[in-house]
C-alpha cells in the first residue's frame, strides 16, 4: 500500500498559470499574425505582463489506454471529455460553458499532437474571471501544461 501511494502522489503535478494583463497594445500581438491573409492588417505589438493571480492545479496522466480527460474547477463543475470524440468536442466547444475552452484546446492540440489523457483538479482560482486578465487564455494554457 505505502510504496503504490508514493508512487501514485509522485506523479502528481502542480501547476500555477498567471493571469495576464496588456498594458498597451491589446490584442495586436496575435493579430497581427493576421498579415499572411490581409496585408491591410497593420503590424502589432503590446507590452503584457503576468499577474500574481491565477489558476492553480493538481493534474496527473491516466493510463496510455485511457484517452479521456477529466477537469473539475474550483467550483467544484467537473466534465469529461473523450479526446478522440471530436464531434462532442466541437459542440463543447461551441456552447457558452466554460468548458468550452478545454474542448477547444482539446480539439486544436488533436489536429497536430497525438496526447494521452490526464485529470485536472483546478482546486484553486484567485484570477477574476471577465476582467480583462486573460482567465480564458490561463484555462487553455493550463490544460496544455497538464497534458504535456
Amino acid at each position: 500500500g505505502g510504496a503504490a501511494a508514493a508512487s501514485s502522489a509522485a506523479d502528481v503535478i502542480e501547476i500555477f498559470v498567471p493571469g495576464r494583463i496588456c498594458l498597451f497594445g491589446e490584442h495586436s500581438d496575435w493579430s497581427g499574425g493576421y498579415r499572411r491573409f490581409n496585408s491591410d492588417v497593420k503590424e502589432g505589438c503590446a507590452l503584457v505582463c503576468g499577474t500574481t493571480q491565477g489558476l492553480y492545479a493538481r493534474a496527473k496522466r491516466r493510463a496510455t489506454e485511457d484517452r479521456t480527460v477529466s477537469f473539475r474547477g474550483p467550483d467544484g463543475l467537473q466534465c469529461e471529455l473523450a479526446v478522440d470524440d471530436t464531434a462532442e468536442l466541437r459542440a463543447v466547444a461551441q456552447s457558452a460553458s466554460y468548458h468550452a475552452y478545454i474542448a477547444g484546446t482539446l480539439l486544436e492540440l488533436g489536429k497536430h499532437f497525438r496526447f494521452g489523457g490526464a485529470e485536472i483538479d483546478n482546486y484553486k482560482a484567485d484570477l477574476p474571471i471577465k476582467k480583462g486578465l486573460s482567465s480564458s487564455a490561463a484555462i487553455c494554457v493550463l490544460v496544455v501544461r497538464a497534458l504535456n
